[in-house]
């Protein structure tokens, strides 16, 4: 009788628990278009070496699942991916010894891809999300051949050359949400990121090498509203990276200089859901 009593205990406790967390399903799953003016400098003993900026087209996705929903909370998934590229203007200098000054084009295309997972705290019409999550951004950035004048006021070819880049990086932030009416919303996040692990990887005197720089924190932000299905928003994102220990070819040791990445853009998206 004892066991039967046990069992009935058991089974309220769970019918209990289901109702007070419970799985709360897709929240949204949006597309958008983001036009951003990217900016990137390289830097060596406290002297810039060069600038690139332009401005770059990207395209991608959000989804956002409430995996449980409780009175206390929710806690949220949120996973974003997308494309991006163009063409930005550089203003730099040859490598070494003569270091002669260089415009050209740098071509860019890459991907990237964050997921992060929050505890959502909700009060009537006004929803606070702290997160942390981890991303992982990989880049082609291609400077195109070009032409410049020596010392002695003679033509130059300057070569160009592809590196290949990969990032990941760790995110801590939080957002806010709030309902204005029916029809519209406000939100913002905001938060610092901290790449892990980079890479860069580029062709020297006919092999690859791979270069490894460490990297700094840096900041993101987005601020922007939502009327029914219609989203637009302004982000900031930067990436900031420390110079790479050397790498041995031949008789030169190469390096990655310090390096950093500042990013102003918008948002045009559409929610599915």
């Amino acid at each position: 009788m004892n066991i039967f009593k046990l069992a009935a205990v058991a089974v309220l406790i769970a019918s209990s628990t289901a109702k007070a967390a419970q799985f709360g399903g897709v929240e949204e799953v949006s597309a958008y278009l983001a036009p951003h003016y990217f900016q990137w400098e390289e830097f060596h003993q406290g002297e810039r070496l060069l600038r690139e900026q332009g401005w770059l087209m990207a395209a991608g996705g959000v989804a956002r699942i409430n995996l449980v929903k409780a009175e206390a909370g929710s806690l949220v998934v949120t996973g974003k991916a997308e494309l991006f590229g163009g063409i930005a203007d550089y203003d730099g200098q040859t490598q070494g010894p003569e270091n002669l000054p260089v415009k050209t084009d740098v071509n860019y295309f890459g991907t990237r891809e964050d997921i992060d997972l929050g505890w959502r705290i909700s009060q009537q019409k006004v929803s606070m999300e702290p997160f942390f999550g981890f991303g992982a951004r990989w880049w082609l950035r291609d400077l195109e051949d070009s032409m410049t004048i020596d010392r002695a006021g003679m033509p130059v070819e300057v070569n160009g050359y592809t590196e290949d880049w990969r990032s990941f990086y760790l995110r801590l932030g939080g957002r806010l949400d709030v309902a204005v009416t029916d029809d519209w919303r406000i939100f913002t996040e905001g938060g610092a990121k901290y790449p892990f692990y980079t890479e860069n990887t580029v062709e020297i005197l006919g092999r690859d090498i791979t270069i490894k720089p460490d990297g700094s924190w840096s900041a993101f932000a987005e601020a922007g509203a939502r009327y029914k299905k219609l989203k637009f928003s302004t982000f900031y994102e930067g990436f900031r990276y420390n110079q790479s220990p050397g790498v041995l070819v031949g008789t030169n040791q190469f390096f990655q200089p310090v390096s950093k990445s500042d990013i102003f853009g918008f948002r045009v998206g559409w929610a599915f859901r």
